[in-house]
């Protein structure tokens, strides 16, 4: 269930200004750490991902952990790319 949530969150993340110059790898790579980030690293903690193809990488930053108003557990994060050498957050 989580991994859903997340996997939708992170389409529309990547599928938008920041994703505009990630091709299909950059956009596999930038998903599968985003959900491994969130899903299982303490806040503050940093995990990257690299294309070994073009360069291009990022990383997912969780933030901050706390319950919505329905009980879910939901996370902050900050998620940075580095495409073509122009870093995006």
């Amino acid at each position: 269930l989580v991994g859903v949530g997340v996997g939708a969150l992170l389409g529309a993340v990547l599928g938008g200004q920041i994703g505009a110059g990630m091709d299909e790898q950059d956009r596999r790579l930038a998903e599968l750490t985003s959900q491994r980030a969130l899903e299982a690293t303490p806040s503050g903690t940093s995990v990257e991902w690299r294309n070994p193809d073009n360069g291009n990488h990022g990383y997912v930053t969780p933030n901050k952990t706390y319950r919505n108003s329905t009980g879910q557990y939901c996370r902050e994060y900050t998620q940075t790319v580095v495409i073509g050498g122009k870093q995006q957050k």
